[in-house]
């Protein structure tokens, strides 16, 4: 195994795999404006929601567990976004992806706070 190598057929640089060729970006390839306010829709109705649910727990003195609400958001957030992008598809698709990128901002700019997972035992 760690012996010299030097039986070792080398390949010709013709039997070598053939390169990957870089396609270059289009301005085809940018996501239309049609795309980017349906996501931007499902990122802000995903705020919404997560700010329904997570002000009453966050505002009280003694906090109860936030599993119902984290188990909550990630099924809204993952499940319906999951739901709308392969089973609905079409004009849903990027309202499904706005809605788990909202679930991942909220999550990266609040260390899990606002999403409830920071709430958990462990």
């Amino acid at each position: 195994m760690f012996s010299v190598a030097s039986n070792v057929e080398m390949e010709s640089p013709q039997e070598a795999a053939p390169r990957l060729k870089v396609r270059r970006w289009e301005r085809s390839d940018a996501p239309s404006a049609s795309f980017l306010r349906a996501a931007g829709a499902g990122f802000g109705t995903f705020l919404f929601v997560d700010l329904v649910m997570m002000s009453a727990p966050l505002m009280m003195s003694r906090r109860p567990s936030l599993l119902p609400q984290m188990v909550t958001l990630i099924v809204f957030a993952f499940g319906l976004g999951s739901l709308l992008i392969w089973k609905v598809g079409g004009t849903w698709r990027p309202f499904g992806y706005g809605m788990m990128a909202g679930w991942c901002f909220l999550t990266l700019i609040s260390v899990g706070f606002l999403t409830g997972l920071t709430g958990l035992p462990f």
